[in-house]
């Protein structure tokens, strides 16, 4: 029997997506609050590791098969040798040199499953290689508050709205955008639409 787990999967990472874009706009209701830029950094950085589960979870569900993506195609088992879902990482890993993916990294997810010859490779990869992707963005504006090096902050100055800075500032991540959304919101529903097309 086909099971249908890519709902679950979708429903989880936009639930958690919305909660953080919450959990950030909410902060603006105390700008004087002395922790509310670690908190925004820390929403920033949930957003980040959001995707990262994401994309491993729907390559590790698509390689173990069993299953129907929301588009209606059923997916079998990728490879002979992956008998339960608990296979895919340690097959993947030793296919791959030994070698764990980035899963927010588009390169290593496509490689991942271009590895495990997953049945709904043109569909993962149209998606999250998506040329409109923020996860890029996303990931050196993230990279910055995890690392905050000089290298890491050029790099995230790269980003709107960071453009032109010498380090981003957290708070112009509330900046609004076309749509009359903000840079994080934009973000977060950009990364929905994408997952949404992984899943299809």
């Amino acid at each position: 029997m086909y099971k249908r787990p890519f709902e679950r999967v979708l429903q989880k990472f936009s639930q958690e997506s919305d909660w953080v874009c919450a959990s950030f706009s909410d902060l603006n209701a105390q700008p004087a609050w002395k922790h509310s830029d670690f908190a925004r950094e820390m929403a920033l950085i949930r957003l980040h590791d959001a995707w990262a589960r994401f994309c491993r979870e729907v390559i590790v569900v698509s390689a173990y098969g069993k299953v129907v993506t929301l588009g209606g195609m059923r997916l079998d088992t990728s490879l002979p040798s992956i008998k339960s879902r608990s296979d895919v990482i340690p097959v993947l890993v030793a296919l791959n040199s030994g070698r764990f993916p980035k899963w927010f990294a588009a390169g290593d997810c496509i490689r991942a499953a271009n590895q495990l010859k997953i049945e709904n490779l043109n569909t993962v990869i149209n998606a999250i290689g998506a040329s409109n992707s923020p996860a890029d963005l996303l990931r050196e504006v993230r990279n910055f508050y995890v690392h905050r090096g000089k290298g890491t902050a050029a790099l995230a100055c790269v980003a709107h709205p960071f453009t032109g800075r010498r380090k981003p500032d957290i708070r112009q991540l509330n900046d609004f955008v076309a749509g009359g959304k903000t840079v994080l919101e934009s973000w977060s529903m950009l990364l929905v639409a994408i997952a949404t097309a992984a899943v299809q």
